[in-house]
């Protein structure tokens, strides 16, 4: 079985957390560094000096940039990174469930609780509708994309929709030849016509 994840990705998701997260400390002083700088120049100036201006201009573009600069980068780097590793952590502690399906498709990249997967899409059979029901699983970005062909059977390891781990057990092209034949004669579904 190719197991996807291990030990090291965990500590390497930490290390790019605590990085990114030491980038914006290192700013945020720079930021208070500017702001000490400009008022102790600004109490340092004589009454109704002309120069009076220029420190709270300084003061209030480095106000703004640094707003700026944190809303872009806590609300998307810094997001990002604190998702993935919450997904990562919660992989190495969390419920595991093992399928067999059959790989139907790829479909593109799709960006879910702030980590980017590409979406598998399987077969699977559903107990309680006594019939094969399309499932979504995700594949991590970072990690390598699993290389099925459409009628393979794997069985894999999921931590909720996100695959862990995977094997090829079988293949099966009968099953997509049926499966293209049922999805050409379903009708579509159509939203909104008013008759």
């Amino acid at each position: 079985m190719t197991i996807l994840f291990n030990d090291g990705d965990l500590y390497g998701a930490y290390r790019q957390k605590r990085r990114i997260f030491n980038i914006y400390w290192a700013v945020l002083a720079v930021f208070a560094a500017i702001c000490v700088a400009s008022l102790v120049f600004f109490i340092m100036l004589p009454f109704e000096d002309p120069l009076q201006p220029v420190p709270k201009a300084v003061a209030c573009t480095a106000t703004c940039l640094f707003i700026i600069f944190s809303w872009i980068f806590l609300g998307i780097k810094a997001h990002r990174a604190r998702r993935y590793y919450r997904l990562i952590s919660s992989m190495s502690t969390g419920i595991k469930q093992v399928n067999r399906s059959i790989f139907l498709r790829y479909e593109g990249s799709e960006l879910n609780d702030g980590v980017d997967y590409y979406v598998l899409i399987f077969s699977e059979w559903s107990k309680k509708k006594s019939e094969y029901m399309d499932r979504k699983i995700y594949s991590v970005v970072e990690k390598e994309l699993p290389v099925f062909e459409a009628g393979d059977i794997v069985s894999y390891i999921t931590h909720g929709n996100v695959i862990i781990g995977y094997e090829t057990v079988g293949h099966d092209a009968a099953f997509i030849e049926e499966k293209q034949r049922e999805d050409a004669a379903r009708q579509p579904v159509r939203m909104g016509e008013v008759k």
